[in-house]
């Protein structure tokens, strides 16, 4: 009993006398060069790392920090290329809505001209038959009206319109109106009425 009281003794002897006290005073020397501004772990990592055993236990800690950190960076380049491939997808669906989209309007923009083509078509008709119930009508006035008032009306008017009336006529009205006019609005409205298509 009194080897073990001894023993113990002598440990705590160790404990309180030697061990408390250096680690107390170096401490108190790492927190004052500390707040000196004297770099203490960074010098002691420096010292230690000259002793064989501690620079392989910090070139293993670094190699797991290492493999740490390109874990971490793996892992946010897959979700950063995770969301890339989701935004892709994304946009390829935007463009072939987008495109869906362009045909339809295509095809109305074709319908459309369509329409217009057809309308263009319709007017035209329609400024025909008017311009030929026009021309109807001025050929009934002028065979209602005596070739002698006809020939002297007709050289007044512009080319075209004398055109218009007299192809409105019939071939004998014609040839009674221009046996009326002066010989140069005769020979003027004869070689006109031979070029014209008829």
């Amino acid at each position: 009993m009194d080897t073990e009281k001894q023993e113990y003794g002598k440990f705590q002897w160790f404990l309180f006398v030697i061990f408390i006290p250096i680690v107390f005073t170096l401490t108190l020397v790492v927190v004052i060069l500390s707040v000196a501004g004297f770099d203490v772990l960074g010098k002691a990592k420096s010292t230690f790392t000259g002793l064989p055993v501690v620079e392989n236990l910090l070139k293993k800690d670094e190699e797991k920090v290492a493999e740490s950190e390109q874990a971490t960076k793996m892992q946010e380049a897959q979700v950063e290329k995770e969301k890339l491939e989701k935004k892709i997808d994304e946009q390829a669906t935007m463009i072939s809505a987008l495109e869906k989209d362009i045909g339809i309007k295509e095809k109305e923009v074709q319908k459309l001209n369509q329409e217009i083509s057809s309308l263009e078509k319709q007017l035209e008709e329609v400024a025909k038959a008017k311009e030929e119930e026009q021309t109807r009508d001025i050929g009934k006035l002028y065979n209602n009206m005596s070739s002698k008032k006809a020939a002297e009306i007709i050289p007044n008017l512009s080319k075209e319109d004398a055109m218009l009336i007299l192809a409105s006529l019939d071939d004998r009205q014609v040839a009674d109106i221009l046996s009326k006019m002066s010989v140069e609005d005769a020979v003027k409205y004869t070689d006109l009425l031979s070029s014209s298509p008829q």
